[in-house]
This record gives C-alpha cells, sequence and structure tokens, in this order.
C-alpha cells in the first residue's frame, strides 16, 4: 500500500492538561487557554485548537512547570497533527522531549508515540520505526499496542510481510474496539499481501464498522481504502470504484485533499462515464478549484 493510504488517526483520544492541585492557587490563563484547546479539539477545529494550547504552552514555559510543559507539548503536537501540519508537530514533540530529558524527566510513550507518528508522515520512514519502537517497549499497553499499528503499517509498506503479520497477530483479539479497528485493519494488508482478496475485504468491511463506532474518520477514509484495494484485486471494478469514491469524499470532508484526490482519481478510472466515476469527477474539480 502506498503512503497516501497510511494517514495516521489520532493516536491517543485524551487531551488534557496536568490536575490541579488543591490548595495551590490557579493560574487561570493558563487554565482557560487549555480549556479553550480541549474544546476546539472535540469541536474538530485542529487549527484553532493549536492556537490555544500554544497559547498554554507559553504560558507554562513563563511558569517554568515542567509537568504541563510536557503535557501541553503532547496536546500542541496531537492538534497539530489533526491539522495535517506533521512538520509542525515533529518539531513540537522532540522540543518537549528534548526539554524533558534534559530536566532528568523521562519523555512518557504517548509523547514518543506522536513524535514517530509525525516523522512516518513526514516521510522519515526508518526512524518512524525506531522511535515508535521505543513506544511499543515503553510498557503502556494502549500506547505499545497503537505504535505496534504504526510498525504494522510501516511493515507493509516496506513489503515486509513477515513483520506484518507479526503486527496483526499481536494486536489479534485485542479489547479496545479502537485496537479492534486497528488488528483488523492489518490483517485486512496481510491478506492483501497474500493474495486472498475476500478475507481482506472481510477483514476491511469489519474494520470500517469499528472505525464509524469509534469516530475515527481519518481510520475510516484508510480502511474503505483498503477495502477498494481488496475489491480491485478481486477484479470488481465497480465496488472498488464505489469504495474508492467513498474514502476520497471522506478525506476530502476532513481537510486531506492531497490524499483525497488520489483516491478519487482511482474512482473515476475504475468506473468512467458511470455515476460514481462521474461523482468523482466532479468532486475532483470542486477539490482543484474548477480546474
Amino acid at each position: 500500500m502506498k503512503r497516501l493510504l497510511l494517514l495516521l488517526p489520532l493516536l491517543l483520544a485524551s487531551c488534557g492538561s496536568a490536575p490541579e492541585q488543591p490548595g495551590k492557587p490557579v493560574d487561570e490563563p493558563l487554565k482557560l487557554e487549555t480549556e479553550a484547546g480541549r474544546t476546539a479539539y472535540d469541536l474538530e477545529h485542529p487549527e484553532e485548537a493549536a492556537e490555544k494550547y500554544r497559547a498554554a504552552l507559553e504560558r507554562a514555559q513563563a511558569r517554568d512547570d515542567l509537568e504541563q510543559i510536557g503535557t501541553l507539548g503532547y496536546d500542541l503536537a496531537v492538534a497539530e497533527l489533526q491539522a495535517n501540519a506533521p512538520d509542525r508537530a515533529l518539531s513540537t514533540a522532540r522540543t518537549t522531549r528534548t526539554e524533558l530529558e534534559r530536566r532528568g524527566a523521562k519523555p512518557f510513550p504517548a509523547l514518543t508515540l506522536v513524535e514517530a507518528t509525525a516523522l512516518y508522515r513526514t516521510g522519515a520512514t526508518a526512524e518512524a520505526d525506531a522511535t515508535a519502537a521505543r513506544a511499543e517497549a515503553a510498557g503502556d499497553a494502549e500506547a505499545s499496542a497503537r505504535a505496534t499499528f504504526l510498525r504494522g503499517l510501516i511493515a507493509d509498506e516496506r513489503g515486509d510481510e513477515q513483520a506484518l503479520t507479526a503486527a496483526a497477530e499481536k494486536l489479534r483479539g485485542a479489547g479496545k474496539p479502537a485496537l479492534q479497528a486497528d488488528g483488523a485493519e492489518l490483517a485486512a494488508r496481510v491478506a492483501l499481501r497474500r493474495g486472498d482478496a475476500k478475507l481482506a475485504s472481510q477483514e476491511a468491511t469489519r474494520a470500517e464498522a469499528l472505525r464509524r463506532e469509534t469516530l475515527d474518520y481519518r481510520g475510516l477514509a484508510r480502511v474503505l481504502a483498503v477495502g477498494a484495494e481488496a475489491a480491485k484485486q478481486a477484479g470488481d471494478r465497480k465496488s472498488a470504484a464505489d469504495l474508492f469514491w467513498r474514502a476520497g469524499r471522506s478525506a476530502a470532508a476532513q481537510g486531506d485533499v492531497k490524499v483525497a484526490r488520489l483516491w478519487l482519481r482511482q474512482a473515476a478510472s475504475l468506473a468512467p462515464n458511470q455515476p460514481v466515476g462521474n461523482a468523482a469527477k466532479d468532486l475532483l474539480a470542486n477539490l482543484d478549484g474548477g480546474k
């Protein structure tokens, strides 16, 4: 699968600040900016969330509060990833990690995982895999599982079926629906590698339902494209075109214009002069500003 198919969802759902300590004065500006960032994030306004988290982080730096610097640096990097700004997310994650290490604090696994994801999305695959391996071994169960998923995606891109299969097996039977979706997606990718289009379609459909249930719409768009690849492998051009159209439309609605264009072009080429192909061409024209 191409990198265009591998945009990760936000890895850990909870952005938040360090808890207040009873009896101590509250820094109201920091609290308000943090709460505003969380609200904007929850409302799917990642650019606004990043702006608020950046202001809160500056306040935490002014008060030289290492715990808040670590937490808000993570929050900001997550928001920047969601806003399709992996370069900024990588810079934020690295700066935060460096300060924690310089001051004798161990970076927490979620921050390492965000750094790995940002590296991956900027194309630094080898470094992303090495960083994800650190998150995988850090002892936090959810961060470890999400790191396994990322390493599975990297293995798939490299054509390393053995490593991809190992990652899929690690996630088999995962408890949380989000992790079940990760496992199903990797299983679909393994089946595609083995030429088992039927199983790939079944696993992609299972992952699709779980992504929708967990509100992971980025992951949903990606797994729709995986299902499209399975249909294409099976020779079902009609279903493949429909799935690529749905993946492209979902990605476009989320602002992932680059990947949306690629999926929509697939739909248009698989179903020329057909309703779904025409719909894909119309949306492409809108994304291209009528060009």
